[in-house]
C-alpha cells in the first residue's frame, strides 16, 4: 500500500513524504493501521499553532490534527515522514 504523508505547520509550511509499505517487513501491521485510520479517523480538532497531518492512502484522505496524533498513528506518520520519498 503507498501512503503519502503531508505535514502542514502553523507558518503553512510544508513537508510531504511517501512510502510503499510492501517493501516493509511488518507491512501487514502497517497496512492494517493505514486501514483503519482511514475507515475510522480521530476527529479533526484545530488547534492554533499546532501541526496538521494529512495521511492519504487510495482514493482516501484524513486530516488529523498534532494532539490527535499518538501511539502506533505517530509511530507510523514519524517512520514515514523520516524515511519515506518525495512523492
Amino acid at each position: 500500500m503507498r501512503v503519502v504523508v503531508t505535514e502542514i505547520g502553523w507558518d503553512g509550511s510544508m513537508r510531504r513524504r511517501a512510502l510503499d509499505t510492501s517493501g516493509l517487513t511488518d507491512a501487514g501491521r502497517w497496512d492494517t493501521l493505514i486501514e483503519q485510520v482511514l475507515a475510522f479517523p480521530p476527529l479533526y480538532r484545530a488547534a492554533p499553532g499546532s501541526l496538521v497531518y494529512v495521511i492519504h492512502a487510495g482514493d482516501r484522505a484524513v486530516l488529523v490534527g498534532e494532539q490527535d496524533l499518538t501511539g502506533p498513528l505517530r509511530d507510523l506518520v514519524t517512520m514515514i515522514l523520516a524515511s519515506g520519498d518525495p512523492p
